[in-house]
Protein backbone atom coordinates (compact mmCIF):
# COMPACT_ATOMS: atom_id res chain seq x y z
CA UNK A 1 0.00 0.00 0.00
CA UNK A 2 1.33 3.09 -0.80
CA UNK A 3 1.94 6.17 1.95
CA UNK A 4 1.81 9.66 1.47
CA UNK A 5 4.01 11.35 3.19
CA UNK A 6 4.93 15.27 3.54
CA UNK A 7 8.07 16.28 4.39
CA UNK A 8 8.52 19.72 5.86
CA UNK A 9 11.70 21.68 5.45
CA UNK A 10 14.26 24.32 3.72
CA UNK A 11 14.65 22.95 0.41
CA UNK A 12 16.55 24.69 -2.30
CA UNK A 13 15.28 26.12 -5.09
CA UNK A 14 18.23 24.96 -7.36
CA UNK A 15 19.66 21.72 -6.00
CA UNK A 16 23.10 23.17 -7.38
CA UNK A 17 23.05 25.84 -4.46
CA UNK A 18 22.47 24.29 -0.68
CA UNK A 19 22.51 26.76 1.97
CA UNK A 20 23.60 24.96 5.26
CA UNK A 21 23.09 21.31 7.16
CA UNK A 22 19.32 20.81 6.36
CA UNK A 23 18.86 21.22 3.30
CA UNK A 24 21.93 18.90 2.74
CA UNK A 25 20.31 16.67 4.85
CA UNK A 26 16.74 16.60 3.20
CA UNK A 27 18.07 16.99 -0.13
CA UNK A 28 19.66 13.50 0.19
CA UNK A 29 16.39 12.01 1.64
CA UNK A 30 14.51 12.82 -1.06
CA UNK A 31 16.82 11.71 -3.52
CA UNK A 32 16.97 8.18 -1.72
CA UNK A 33 13.28 8.35 -1.52
CA UNK A 34 12.50 8.35 -5.20
CA UNK A 35 13.72 4.49 -5.01
CA UNK A 36 10.84 3.92 -3.18
CA UNK A 37 7.84 2.75 -4.71
CA UNK A 38 5.67 3.01 -1.91
CA UNK A 39 6.10 6.26 -0.87
CA UNK A 40 4.37 9.06 -2.51
CA UNK A 41 6.30 11.87 -1.12
CA UNK A 42 5.63 15.52 -1.05
CA UNK A 43 7.78 18.28 -0.08
CA UNK A 44 6.37 21.49 1.61
CA UNK A 45 9.28 24.77 2.05
CA UNK A 46 8.49 28.06 2.65
CA UNK A 47 10.48 30.40 0.55
CA UNK A 48 10.74 34.40 -0.43
CA UNK A 49 8.73 34.19 -3.59
CA UNK A 50 6.35 36.72 -5.48
CA UNK A 51 3.87 33.25 -5.71
CA UNK A 52 3.21 30.00 -4.86
CA UNK A 53 5.32 27.30 -6.88
CA UNK A 54 4.73 23.58 -7.60
CA UNK A 55 7.25 21.15 -9.50
CA UNK A 56 7.54 17.86 -10.17
CA UNK A 57 10.96 17.00 -10.00
CA UNK A 58 11.17 13.23 -10.88
CA UNK A 59 8.02 11.51 -9.22
CA UNK A 60 8.46 14.02 -6.22
CA UNK A 61 5.92 16.81 -5.71
CA UNK A 62 7.76 19.80 -4.61
CA UNK A 63 5.55 22.67 -3.11
CA UNK A 64 7.31 26.22 -2.86
CA UNK A 65 5.03 28.26 -0.38
CA UNK A 66 5.59 32.10 -0.86
CA UNK A 67 6.31 34.49 2.06
CA UNK A 68 7.04 38.27 1.92
CA UNK A 69 10.38 39.35 2.32
CA UNK A 70 9.68 39.90 6.05
CA UNK A 71 12.66 39.10 8.54
CA UNK A 72 11.22 35.25 9.27
CA UNK A 73 10.42 36.10 13.01
CA UNK A 74 7.92 38.05 11.83
CA UNK A 75 6.01 35.00 9.21
CA UNK A 76 7.61 32.04 10.98
CA UNK A 77 4.48 32.10 13.35
CA UNK A 78 1.70 33.90 11.43
CA UNK A 79 2.01 34.14 7.78
CA UNK A 80 4.41 30.79 6.74
CA UNK A 81 2.15 28.42 9.61
CA UNK A 82 -1.12 29.55 8.20
CA UNK A 83 0.38 28.65 4.71
CA UNK A 84 2.07 25.46 5.63
CA UNK A 85 -0.82 23.68 7.68
CA UNK A 86 -3.27 24.61 4.78
CA UNK A 87 -1.18 22.73 2.55
CA UNK A 88 -0.81 20.02 4.57
CA UNK A 89 -4.10 19.64 4.57
CA UNK A 90 -4.90 20.03 1.08
CA UNK A 91 -2.54 17.17 0.97
CA UNK A 92 -4.23 15.03 3.33
CA UNK A 93 -1.19 12.77 4.02
CA UNK A 94 -0.80 9.74 5.91
CA UNK A 95 2.12 10.82 7.92
CA UNK A 96 3.87 14.23 7.68
CA UNK A 97 7.28 14.55 9.12
CA UNK A 98 9.37 18.09 10.20
CA UNK A 99 12.34 19.44 10.26
CA UNK A 100 14.00 21.74 12.72
CA UNK A 101 11.64 23.25 15.02
CA UNK A 102 9.42 25.63 13.35
CA UNK A 103 8.33 22.82 10.60
CA UNK A 104 8.41 20.43 13.54
CA UNK A 105 5.55 22.76 15.32
CA UNK A 106 3.90 22.92 12.32
CA UNK A 107 3.82 19.19 11.69
CA UNK A 108 2.14 18.79 15.12
CA UNK A 109 -0.05 21.61 15.17
CA UNK A 110 -1.28 20.10 11.45
CA UNK A 111 -3.24 17.29 13.32
CA UNK A 112 -1.87 14.65 11.20
CA UNK A 113 0.46 11.51 12.32
CA UNK A 114 3.23 13.51 12.75
CA UNK A 115 7.94 12.56 13.33
CA UNK A 116 9.62 15.73 14.32
CA UNK A 117 13.78 16.32 13.74
CA UNK A 118 15.28 18.37 15.80
CA UNK A 119 18.84 18.82 13.90
CA UNK A 120 19.84 21.63 16.78
CA UNK A 121 18.91 23.33 20.10
CA UNK A 122 17.42 26.71 19.84
CA UNK A 123 18.11 27.36 23.34
CA UNK A 124 22.22 26.98 22.35
CA UNK A 125 21.98 28.20 18.89
CA UNK A 126 20.44 31.47 19.82
CA UNK A 127 22.40 31.92 23.17
CA UNK A 128 22.77 35.64 23.52
CA UNK A 129 26.64 35.21 24.01
CA UNK A 130 26.79 34.07 20.44
CA UNK A 131 24.15 35.78 19.68
CA UNK A 132 23.83 39.03 21.23
CA UNK A 133 22.19 41.28 18.73
CA UNK A 134 18.74 42.80 19.20
CA UNK A 135 17.00 40.79 16.57
CA UNK A 136 18.59 37.57 17.54
CA UNK A 137 16.97 38.21 21.20
CA UNK A 138 13.77 38.35 18.93
CA UNK A 139 14.15 35.07 17.23
CA UNK A 140 15.01 33.27 20.36
CA UNK A 141 11.18 34.52 21.64
CA UNK A 142 9.99 33.08 18.80
CA UNK A 143 11.85 29.81 18.53
CA UNK A 144 12.11 28.74 21.68
CA UNK A 145 8.35 28.21 22.80
CA UNK A 146 8.07 26.10 19.59
CA UNK A 147 10.72 24.03 20.19
CA UNK A 148 9.55 23.50 23.53
CA UNK A 149 6.09 22.26 21.97
CA UNK A 150 7.78 20.43 20.21
CA UNK A 151 9.74 18.36 22.62
CA UNK A 152 6.71 18.13 24.80
CA UNK A 153 4.27 16.97 21.92
CA UNK A 154 6.12 15.05 19.44
CA UNK A 155 5.21 10.91 20.06
CA UNK A 156 7.90 10.36 17.37
CA UNK A 157 11.19 12.66 17.59
CA UNK A 158 14.76 12.00 15.90
CA UNK A 159 17.95 14.52 16.33
CA UNK A 160 21.12 14.22 14.46
CA UNK A 161 23.62 12.91 17.27
CA UNK A 162 23.89 11.85 20.78
CA UNK A 163 24.56 15.13 22.17
CA UNK A 164 21.15 16.35 20.97
CA UNK A 165 19.52 13.69 22.12
CA UNK A 166 21.37 14.14 25.73
CA UNK A 167 20.46 17.42 25.86
CA UNK A 168 16.18 17.07 25.11
CA UNK A 169 15.50 13.51 26.39
CA UNK A 170 14.14 14.74 29.71
CA UNK A 171 11.93 17.10 28.07
CA UNK A 172 10.60 14.55 25.82
CA UNK A 173 7.47 13.10 26.40
CA UNK A 174 7.56 11.01 22.82
CA UNK A 175 9.96 8.25 22.00
CA UNK A 176 13.16 9.46 20.61
CA UNK A 177 16.10 8.25 18.69
CA UNK A 178 19.16 9.18 17.02
CA UNK A 179 19.39 9.58 13.26
CA UNK A 180 22.02 11.45 12.00
CA UNK A 181 22.49 13.97 8.36
CA UNK A 182 23.53 12.09 5.43
CA UNK A 183 26.26 12.72 2.94
CA UNK A 184 25.39 12.60 -0.60
CA UNK A 185 27.35 9.99 -2.63
CA UNK A 186 28.40 12.20 -5.09
CA UNK A 187 31.24 13.45 -2.02
CA UNK A 188 32.61 9.88 -1.75
CA UNK A 189 33.61 9.57 -5.70
CA UNK A 190 35.51 13.16 -5.14
CA UNK A 191 39.22 12.30 -6.01
CA UNK A 192 41.94 14.35 -4.53
CA UNK A 193 43.97 16.84 -6.19
CA UNK A 194 45.60 18.09 -3.19
CA UNK A 195 47.37 21.84 -3.15
CA UNK A 196 49.97 21.82 -0.42
CA UNK A 197 49.19 24.02 2.06
CA UNK A 198 45.62 24.52 1.26
CA UNK A 199 43.52 24.85 4.23
CA UNK A 200 39.74 24.95 3.62
CA UNK A 201 36.40 25.94 5.96
CA UNK A 202 32.93 25.79 4.62
CA UNK A 203 30.03 27.63 6.70
CA UNK A 204 28.07 30.55 7.97
CA UNK A 205 30.89 33.48 8.40
CA UNK A 206 28.82 34.48 12.28
CA UNK A 207 30.42 34.28 15.44
CA UNK A 208 29.40 30.78 16.06
CA UNK A 209 32.03 29.09 13.69
CA UNK A 210 35.11 30.66 15.62
CA UNK A 211 36.74 31.78 12.31
CA UNK A 212 38.95 34.36 14.03
CA UNK A 213 40.00 31.87 15.72
CA UNK A 214 41.52 29.84 12.74
CA UNK A 215 42.73 33.18 11.46
CA UNK A 216 44.96 33.65 13.61
CA UNK A 217 46.54 29.64 14.00
CA UNK A 218 47.04 30.76 9.96
CA UNK A 219 49.05 33.89 11.53
CA UNK A 220 51.29 31.67 13.53
CA UNK A 221 51.56 28.98 11.34
CA UNK A 222 52.78 31.32 8.12
CA UNK A 223 55.55 31.97 9.78
CA UNK A 224 56.98 28.78 9.16
CA UNK A 225 54.81 27.69 6.03
CA UNK A 226 54.55 30.86 3.80
CA UNK A 227 52.85 29.04 1.27
CA UNK A 228 50.16 28.23 3.67
CA UNK A 229 46.46 29.18 2.44
CA UNK A 230 42.99 29.70 4.12
CA UNK A 231 40.38 29.21 1.68
CA UNK A 232 36.56 30.66 3.89
CA UNK A 233 33.71 29.02 1.97
CA UNK A 234 30.01 30.79 3.16
CA UNK A 235 27.65 33.28 2.78
CA UNK A 236 28.50 36.15 5.17
CA UNK A 237 25.42 35.76 8.34
CA UNK A 238 26.25 38.49 10.69
CA UNK A 239 28.06 41.44 8.52
CA UNK A 240 29.32 42.95 11.23
CA UNK A 241 31.28 40.37 12.53
CA UNK A 242 32.76 39.72 9.09
CA UNK A 243 33.91 43.19 8.73
CA UNK A 244 36.02 42.73 11.97
CA UNK A 245 37.79 39.42 10.17
CA UNK A 246 38.63 41.56 7.14
CA UNK A 247 39.93 44.27 9.35
CA UNK A 248 41.76 42.23 11.65
CA UNK A 249 43.42 40.15 7.88
CA UNK A 250 44.30 43.73 7.09
CA UNK A 251 45.89 45.01 10.14
CA UNK A 252 48.10 41.49 10.24
CA UNK A 253 49.12 41.38 6.88
CA UNK A 254 47.12 38.29 6.32
CA UNK A 255 45.46 38.87 3.09
CA UNK A 256 47.34 37.00 0.61
CA UNK A 257 46.56 34.12 3.34
CA UNK A 258 43.03 34.11 3.83
CA UNK A 259 40.80 33.98 0.91
CA UNK A 260 37.13 34.52 1.15
CA UNK A 261 35.69 32.64 -1.52
CA UNK A 262 31.84 33.47 -0.67
CA UNK A 263 28.95 31.15 -1.21
CA UNK A 264 29.89 28.32 -4.08
CA UNK A 265 27.57 26.59 -5.99
CA UNK A 266 27.70 22.16 -6.19
CA UNK A 267 30.63 21.93 -8.19
CA UNK A 268 33.00 24.96 -7.22
CA UNK A 269 32.37 23.14 -3.17
CA UNK A 270 33.40 19.76 -4.65
CA UNK A 271 36.32 21.24 -6.25
CA UNK A 272 37.42 23.27 -2.99
CA UNK A 273 36.57 19.78 -1.14
CA UNK A 274 39.23 17.93 -3.73
CA UNK A 275 41.92 20.57 -3.66
CA UNK A 276 42.22 21.03 0.37
CA UNK A 277 45.05 19.45 1.83
CA UNK A 278 43.22 19.58 5.40
CA UNK A 279 39.67 20.38 6.34
CA UNK A 280 39.71 22.93 9.25
CA UNK A 281 36.43 23.78 11.64
CA UNK A 282 37.02 25.92 14.65
CA UNK A 283 33.29 26.34 15.43
CA UNK A 284 31.85 26.74 19.52
CA UNK A 285 28.45 25.05 19.19
CA UNK A 286 27.84 22.79 16.59
CA UNK A 287 24.72 19.87 17.02
CA UNK A 288 26.59 17.65 13.90
CA UNK A 289 28.57 19.77 11.31
CA UNK A 290 27.66 17.74 8.48
CA UNK A 291 30.33 19.11 6.49
CA UNK A 292 32.70 17.42 8.46
CA UNK A 293 31.30 14.04 7.34
CA UNK A 294 30.98 15.46 3.77
CA UNK A 295 34.86 16.25 4.43
CA UNK A 296 35.77 12.69 5.80
CA UNK A 297 33.80 11.34 2.57
CA UNK A 298 36.57 13.02 0.39
CA UNK A 299 39.50 11.53 2.06
CA UNK A 300 39.96 14.50 3.97
CA UNK A 301 41.67 15.52 7.44
CA UNK A 302 39.87 17.39 9.95
CA UNK A 303 41.10 20.08 12.82
CA UNK A 304 38.23 20.78 14.45
CA UNK A 305 37.20 21.37 17.99
CA UNK A 306 35.87 19.24 21.08
CA UNK A 307 32.40 20.33 21.46
CA UNK A 308 29.16 19.22 21.07
CA UNK A 309 28.53 16.70 18.41
CA UNK A 310 31.37 16.97 16.38
CA UNK A 311 33.08 13.90 18.74
CA UNK A 312 30.25 12.00 17.05
CA UNK A 313 31.25 12.92 13.57
CA UNK A 314 35.22 12.90 13.88
CA UNK A 315 37.59 10.39 15.64
CA UNK A 316 40.08 11.86 17.78
CA UNK A 317 43.43 11.06 16.55
CA UNK A 318 42.31 8.64 14.01
CA UNK A 319 40.10 10.73 11.83
CA UNK A 320 41.41 14.15 12.29
CA UNK A 321 42.35 15.58 15.34
CA UNK A 322 39.76 17.54 17.83
CA UNK A 323 41.45 20.70 20.04
CA UNK A 324 39.62 22.77 22.73
CA UNK A 325 37.50 25.50 21.46
CA UNK A 326 39.70 28.95 21.79
CA UNK A 327 43.06 27.05 22.13
CA UNK A 328 44.43 28.83 19.33
CA UNK A 329 48.07 27.43 19.91
CA UNK A 330 46.68 23.68 19.39
CA UNK A 331 44.43 24.73 16.62
CA UNK A 332 47.95 25.73 14.58
CA UNK A 333 49.99 22.96 16.67
CA UNK A 334 47.84 20.04 14.74
CA UNK A 335 47.18 21.74 11.32
CA UNK A 336 51.37 22.26 11.42
CA UNK A 337 51.70 18.50 12.43
CA UNK A 338 49.27 17.69 9.41
CA UNK A 339 50.58 19.90 6.90
CA UNK A 340 54.04 18.83 7.64
CA UNK A 341 53.76 14.68 7.58
CA UNK A 342 51.60 13.80 4.34
CA UNK A 343 51.79 10.03 5.26
CA UNK A 344 49.30 11.04 8.22
CA UNK A 345 47.24 13.06 6.18
CA UNK A 346 46.61 9.70 3.85
CA UNK A 347 46.41 7.74 6.55
CA UNK A 348 43.60 9.93 8.62
CA UNK A 349 41.74 10.67 5.28
CA UNK A 350 41.60 6.69 4.54
CA UNK A 351 40.18 6.20 7.67
CA UNK A 352 37.92 9.21 7.03
CA UNK A 353 36.19 7.87 4.57
CA UNK A 354 35.04 4.59 6.36
CA UNK A 355 33.74 6.55 8.92
CA UNK A 356 31.89 8.70 6.67
CA UNK A 357 29.82 5.63 5.59
CA UNK A 358 27.98 5.51 9.09
CA UNK A 359 26.54 8.74 7.54
CA UNK A 360 25.33 7.55 4.37
CA UNK A 361 22.13 8.33 2.96
CA UNK A 362 20.48 5.07 2.05
CA UNK A 363 21.00 3.91 5.61
CA UNK A 364 19.80 7.36 7.11
CA UNK A 365 16.44 6.67 4.30
CA UNK A 366 16.17 3.04 5.91
CA UNK A 367 15.85 4.32 9.23
CA UNK A 368 13.46 7.14 8.99
CA UNK A 369 11.44 4.13 6.62
CA UNK A 370 11.52 2.49 9.52
CA UNK A 371 10.50 4.81 11.32
CA UNK A 372 7.19 6.07 8.98
CA UNK A 373 5.69 2.48 9.39
CA UNK A 374 6.11 2.48 12.92
CA UNK A 375 4.23 5.95 13.56
CA UNK A 376 1.59 4.95 11.15
CA UNK A 377 1.21 1.15 12.89
CA UNK A 378 0.60 3.53 16.29
CA UNK A 379 -2.37 5.42 14.51
CA UNK A 380 -4.11 2.58 12.71
CA UNK A 381 -3.93 -0.03 15.60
Amino acid sequence: METKVVLLGQYPIDPENISGGVEACILGIVNEFKKYPDIDLHIVTVQILKKNVYKNIEGISVHYLASPPFPRFLTVNTIDRYKVINKIKEINPDLVHGHISNYGYYALKSGYPSIVTIHGIAKEEYNPQLRPSILDSIRRKVHLPMEEFCLKNARILTTVSPYVMEKIESFCKGDVYVIPNGIRDEFFKIQSQEVGDRLLFIGGIEPRKGLLNIIKAVEMICTKRDNIRLHIVGRIRKQGYYDSLVEYIKQNNLSSYVIFRGALDNEELKRELSECSIFVFPSKEESFGIVLAEAEACGKPIVTSNIGGIPYVVDNNRTGFLVEYGDVNSLADKILTLLENKNLRISMGIMGREKAREFSNKSIAEKYYSLYQKAIRNVRF
